[in-house]
């Protein structure tokens, strides 16, 4: 029945609405609706495709035109389009530096080796020897086991309303989730810990910012969660301390507001990151500028002008010791600061990393003194190696590419051509899948207790994209956000990411045996009170066949 009634109207539409040979843009689209999404963005993409890029005056560079980015005919642009759409749902994996890639995967199989033959049984029974002090189960063994149980399905901590969340990541070894949003508040959560769900987040805290333009842009928590900064569309950092006597009254914080030089302008710090000894916090500005504040003076105490060509939209801290400083900005470039050269006097970075064809929207360190990884508006992630920085050649080939990107990724479509290496490229591997639109999304290494192995990211399609770097494929896409994901934060200690995205939700995402339809031959009663709740937490009751049945629509049919 359903299908006579689908051919039946397509016949119909094809009678009353006689085909018409049209070609956009030289694409055929002639019978072909699966190019509508691609039709769509090509009309978003043409005014730009049409400008002279020749005719902009304040080119001062030095390169002759074959220097420049590659040019491309309309049909040679459209197949790379088409080519680049595909690659964006499937994931593609490109190698730069051979050995430092063999390097790399050599450390993760060190990390977390253990092959899928070994049985969780024969893991199990080496643990239990290991208990009576015969043999252990190893860091190594250990990442294995955990790294075959990935989060997989997910359960919404808060549904806000009419807002946007910017920032999430775990505080206090992760026993507390914090949370910042648009409507200029601040949300803290903790586990439940009581019936009838011992492992829902729930809201215990709730600070009200006192300056905020626009949004809350970043947070930063330091590792005890008693301090907390943010910032905003403000040449300043703001500072309060969570154990003052007035917030365990149940009143909101005492924010100090440090300020970073030029408060005239329309000025944004994007960045925040504190120090591991709680001691310094870093933050980058959209004045081109990196600066190092004083927690206990709540001062300024170093500021690198111009660090960048353009805003800076990331900074962290490379390791423990805190000595090396990484930032990423909208020029294309990733630097490396040496704190201990800032008091001879010398301002330059150690290294710059260039490969990247547009702007850095994030960078983070995998805090083992070798590895970073930067996420890009050319829709890739690329991790670098220390003892490998870009040549002049390298700098000079990603400046050129940034300068002739005429799009906006705010509002317009990726535009083709964003695939093609640039020249000098000294990055260790690349990867693309994810898609990078409207806000500076985020990308990060997975924690040390998986053995490094994962990227994880968030994406404009609302998924979270879990990278495998021992195979450059997409390991999982997380699919429940309806709009852009642009922080996600892995767990320290379980296997469970935090998300949050412009929809207003909050979400973890932890491992369900069934949603693989692997299911123990468990007695129902031995299921928690988390496995008989739907994502909300709602009660799941079992209705009788003849019910579900009932109400099935395929009975109206």
């Amino acid at each position: 029945m359903g299908n006579w009634l689908t051919t039946a109207l397509l016949r119909f539409e094809i009678y009353w609405f006689p085909p018409r040979h049209k070609y956009i843009g030289g694409i055929d689209i002639e019978n072909q609706r699966t190019f509508v999404a691609t039709v769509a963005a090509r009309i978003a993409h043409l005014p730009r495709m049409t400008e002279d890029r020749h005719s902009k005056s304040d080119d001062d560079t030095d390169f002759s035109d074959d220097d420049e980015c590659p040019q491309m005919s309309a049909a040679e642009e459209q197949k790379m389009f088409e080519r680049e759409r595909q690659i964006a749902f499937r994931g593609r994996l490109t190698i730069g530096n051979q050995e430092s890639v063999d390097d790399l995967r050599e450390d993760i199989d060190m990390r977390c080796g253990c092959g899928p033959s070994t049985s969780l049984f024969k893991l199990c029974e080496a643990r239990e020897i290991g208990a009576k002090g015969r043999h252990t189960l190893n860091a190594r063994n250990q990442a294995a086991l955990v790294n075959r149980y990935m989060p997989n399905r997910r359960k919404i901590v808060d549904s806000l309303k009419n807002t946007k969340s910017f920032c999430c990541q775990y505080a206090d070894n992760g026993r507390q989730l914090v949370v910042a949003s648009q409507d200029e508040k601040i949300r803290f959560y903790h586990r439940a810990m009581k019936p009838p769900y011992h492992s829902r987040f729930v809201q215990f805290k709730e600070l009200q910012v006192t300056a905020c333009s626009w949004s809350i842009l970043d947070v930063a928590i330091n590792d005890r969660a008693d301090l907390l900064c943010y910032s905003t569309w403000r040449n300043a950092v703001f500072l309060a301390a969570m154990n003052d006597r007035e917030m365990q009254n149940g009143q909101n914080a005492i924010w100090h507001q440090i300020d970073l030089g030029d408060t005239e302008h329309n000025v944004a710090v994007f960045s925040l990151k504190f120090s591991d000894d709680n001691r310094q916090v870093v933050c980058g500005s959209s004045t081109y500028c990196i600066s190092l504040i004083d927690v206990e003076r709540r001062i300024p105490i170093q500021t690198i002008d111009s660090a960048h060509e353009d805003d800076v939209n990331s900074v962290c801290f490379a390791d423990e010791s805190s000595n090396l400083i990484y930032s990423g900005g909208d020029d294309g470039l990733v630097k490396v600061w040496d704190r201990r050269a800032w008091n001879d006097g010398d301002m330059d970075p150690v290294g710059v990393f260039a490969g990247h064809r547009d702007g850095v929207t994030y960078i983070d360190s995998r805090r083992d003194d070798r590895y970073l990884l930067s996420n890009a508006k050319d829709q890739t992630i690329k991790v670098w190696d220390l003892r490998h920085f870009s040549s002049q050649r390298g700098i000079e080939g990603t400046r050129q590419c940034v300068q002739k990107q005429d799009w906006d990724y705010r509002w317009h479509p990726a535009p083709p051509g964003l695939c093609e290496p640039v020249d000098g490229d000294s990055s260790v591997m690349t990867l693309r899948g994810h898609s990078v639109l409207h806000t500076l999304v985020r990308a990060k290494f997975s924690p040390e207790r998986t053995g490094h192995k994962y990227i994880y990211t968030g994406c404009a399609r609302g998924e979270i994209v879990v990278y495998d770097m021992l195979t450059g494929s997409v390991s999982s896409r997380l699919k429940g956000h309806m709009s852009v994901v642009r922080d996600v934060d892995w767990h320290p200690c379980d296997n469970e990411i935090a998300s949050c995205g412009w929809d207003s939700k909050t979400c973890v995402w932890q491992y369900d045996e069934r949603a693989e339809r692997i299911t123990a031959p468990y007695d129902g009663a031995q299921f928690g009170d988390d496995d008989s709740c739907d994502e909300n937490y709602e009660k799941i009751t079992r209705t009788k066949a003849s019910t579900r049945k009932r109400q099935s629509p395929l009975r109206k049919l």
